[in-house]
């Protein structure tokens, strides 16, 4: 299930991160084991999608969302739709309690006598998920008018960074931001150069909007300010919002204080927005950003944006959903292994919370879906030699249930949970007694 989502390059956090994971996923057949058994009938299937929802919910508020059940069904729009209502805490249990219902039917010999109440009431429930969510998708389609933003990644002009950077001695960026940083600065400035004009002229003239990845490229701390100027350029001659996505690496310790940053510049030449990544990935020394979501109305609706590993975390994005986000631009870097994974990932969280999202995605799936998580647009970096995604997307978003109650439903999996194993002592200790 993890085998290359983390990275082996993490050294020692990669073991513990695995032993994580593997403790993580025993719970809840621990819970099906000791608890299930305590509880009576039918009720006792819920112990397993309750403990699975919970250690779910758990990991997503430290780690992200990874592993989370919900994902596997991304195929299944109709299903994946009750994540409009329950987030995709909903999905979880709806597959998970199929599986706690069809071992119970098991245990009980296959008697239908003794199961076809049961099994009725989860087939209910599935047919209910099932006919919103085809009722959903056929009666409440996205109508809006669409927007036409192109995307990018300028993988030609970052390789030839790298090459030139190692033809003068050095390994990483890193190394040269502090051992050659005046070489480095004017390397990077004839970079910038290529890939500002590349963007005018591979993308498509009808954009109003475009995008490049997460950390496109290195921007030393000294020539930021002349690197956005570029930014400001560009999108006063294009005349369309540009978001730029860029490492910012410090004069000062530049190994611990670099700053994973997305930047949106309007059609006048002035900046909306700087955006620092809330989530540094796991064995990132990046500076993490301050978790509030930058908005701007635009005359396309109402857009923000997060980076990446960002879109991982439920509670973050949902106040994207409190605010009536229309569209969610995303950068992103990804590797071969979480590809498409990742992107399937973030698709979910547009679902939840009723916004469009293009996600553009370096060395990895690169995507926009609609609110309802319809593939409108896709590009695969390991498949492809333009790196260049065309998206017209619905400019208006709509208001969930989750938008409004968020995580609810999973905090209720953790409290039931939490009842049952207290149910499970008492009871233990009552048969000891009665012993």
């Amino acid at each position: 299930m993890l085998y290359g989502i983390i990275p082996s390059l993490l050294g020692a956090l990669t073991y513990i991160l695995t032993i994580y994971y593997a403790i993580l996923w025993f719970f809840p057949y621990l819970m099906d084991r000791w608890i299930a058994p305590k509880l009576n009938g039918f009720v006792s299937t819920l112990v397993f999608p309750a403990a699975v929802i919970t250690v779910e919910f758990l990991n997503n508020l430290f780690f992200g969302s990874w592993a989370a059940t919900a994902y596997t069904q991304f195929d299944n729009l109709a299903l994946i739709q009750i994540s409009s209502v329950f987030g995709m805490w909903g999905v979880s249990f709806i597959v998970m309690w199929f599986a706690s219902v069809a071992n119970w039917v098991i245990d009980n010999d296959l008697d239908w006598q003794i199961t076809k109440s049961g099994a009725g009431i989860y087939a209910i429930v599935l047919s209910l998920v099932l006919l919103y969510g085809g009722l959903r998708l056929e009666v409440w389609p996205p109508q809006s008018e669409t927007v036409t933003i192109a995307s990018f990644t300028p993988a030609n002009e970052i390789e030839a960074y790298v090459e030139k950077m190692q033809k003068q001695g050095y390994s990483s960026s890193i190394e040269m931001a502090t051992t050659g940083r005046a070489t480095q600065a004017i390397l990077l400035d004839s970079i910038h150069d290529q890939i500002f004009e590349r963007s005018k002229h591979n993308i498509d003239p009808l954009a109003k909007l475009t995008l490049w990845p997460e950390g496109t490229i290195r921007v030393l701390e000294e020539n930021e300010t002349a690197f956005i100027n570029k930014g400001k350029n560009w999108a006063l001659e294009k005349n369309g919002y540009l978001l730029l996505g860029y490492s910012m690496l410090p004069i000062e310790n530049p190994e611990r204080l670099a700053e994973n940053k997305a930047v949106l510049i309007n059609p006048d030449g002035e900046m909306e927005w700087e955006y620092l990544k809330a989530h540094p990935t796991p064995g990132s020394t990046d500076v993490a950003g301050d978790g509030i979501i930058p908005i701007t109305n635009t005359p396309f609706g109402k857009i923000s944006t997060t980076i990446c590993y960002d879109m991982d975390f439920t509670a973050l994005l949902h106040k994207a959903g409190k605010a009536d986000i229309d569209i969610m631009l995303v950068p992103a870097w990804d590797w071969k292994a979480i590809d498409p994974l990742h992107a399937r990932m973030a698709t979910f969280r547009a679902i939840e919370n009723g916004f469009s999202m293009v996600r553009q995605t370096g060395e990895g799936l690169s995507i926009a879906v609609d609110h309802q998580g319809r593939t409108l647009a896709a590009m695969d970096h390991f498949t492809t030699a333009d790196y260049t995604m065309k998206s017209s997307v619905p400019i208006k978003g709509v208001k969930t249930v989750y938008a409004y109650i968020g995580d609810t439903f999973a905090w209720l999996c953790l409290i039931g949970l939490g009842l049952s194993i207290g149910w499970g002592i008492y009871s233990g200790r009552t048969s000891r007694h009665q012993a």
